[in-house]
């Protein structure tokens, strides 16, 4: 849905972003997370600025309400994507057209991937369309998508999610394909390996002392993410979109502790240590997709933030087994 600027006849024939109408029991289901830029601005949802920027376009998409522009922005503004040096026309043209330029193009979802479906696409217009994908579910469970011009959503945007078997809080279907664009390399965290799959990569959080194992973190890039010590965690790898500011969720844990961060990989650095004072947070750099089937380990060591604002260790707070980057 939506196209490339071409011209003043391509856009007033039709280049827009456009959808037909979502079945009634769609409207208001549980499956849409947020709508409007109001809305999606609260919490773990953003709307990654795109309405102080949508009169501007982007990879010679049309501005606006449009998807193809919306998702150009992200993909340029939050994932480090450079502009692609050749036309990705309509949302139905984007995976045919990227897979030409040897972009990788599959039916596997990650974080930061452009989600594409086709004309034929139940409930998509004539032109396709394209969303980004935000988060992915427990062995690709769901998708949790942020688009533009979807349906009657305030401002034309939302986040949804979108599951491969469509329940009944579900109208929009999972999509055709996915459309992993490489991020532009990062000179402070070198070359991304491996680029066909370097925007996805696992990671398993362990903390210390044990007894923070049910309390959730949070990891910031440009977006906020839970994870939850011991489970796979997918987080997006290079560039400066692989840069994560780590905090707990509780905001009374956050601003009693500082976190001490050491990691196993090769694909993972220690960018900065949490502390001294508790508003400090550690900062960790994932530069590349790391070994198949070995998630990266992070293991984050709790320590109590003194009066002083210096950390003291918490009371069975051991040495970590795993190697710690300066």
């Amino acid at each position: 849905m939506g196209g490339v600027v071409l011209g003043a006849a391509l856009l007033m024939s039709g280049a827009l972003c456009a959808l037909t109408a979502a079945p009634v029991s769609g409207a208001g289901t549980s499956s849409m997370l947020c709508n409007g830029y109001a809305g999606c601005s609260v919490g773990t949802f953003t709307t990654h600025g795109y309405q102080n920027h949508d009169g501007t376009s982007y990879w010679t998409m049309y501005p606006g309400d449009n998807c193809t522009n919306y998702v150009a922005y992200v993909e340029s503004t939050a994932f480090d994507v450079a502009t692609p040096t050749y036309n990705l026309g309509n949302g139905d043209e984007w995976a045919s057209a990227a897979a030409q330029h040897g972009v990788l193009v599959n039916n596997t979802p990650s974080v930061g991937a452009v989600a594409s479906w086709g004309s034929g696409s139940s409930g998509i217009g004539g032109e396709g369309h394209v969303a980004v994908v935000e988060a992915v579910g427990p062995n690709d469970s769901y998708i949790v998508i942020s688009q533009q011009h979807m349906l009657d959503a305030a401002d034309g945007y939302d986040w949804t999610t979108i599951r491969p078997t469509p329940s009944g809080d579900q109208w929009e279907q999972w999509p055709d394909s996915f459309i992993h664009f490489a991020p532009s390399p990062s000179p402070a965290l070198g070359p991304v390996a491996n680029l066909a799959f370097s925007l996805r990569t696992d990671v398993v959080v362990r903390v210390v002392p044990a007894r923070f194992n049910d309390d959730a973190f949070i990891f910031s890039n440009s977006l906020e993410r839970v994870v939850k010590p011991g489970l796979v965690s997918e987080l997006v790898a290079g560039g400066t979109s692989g840069e994560y500011g780590i905090a707990f969720q509780r905001s009374d844990l956050r601003q009693a502790y500082v976190l001490h961060l050491s990691v196993s990989g090769s694909n993972a650095q220690v960018l900065r240590q949490g502390g001294p004072s508790a508003d400090v947070e550690p900062r960790l750099g994932i530069t590349g997709a790391g070994e198949a089937g070995r998630p990266t380990i992070v293991t984050i060591v709790v320590r109590r933030a003194t009066s002083e604002g210096a950390p003291s260790i918490t009371p069975a707070a051991v040495a970590s087994t795993t190697t710690t980057t300066p």
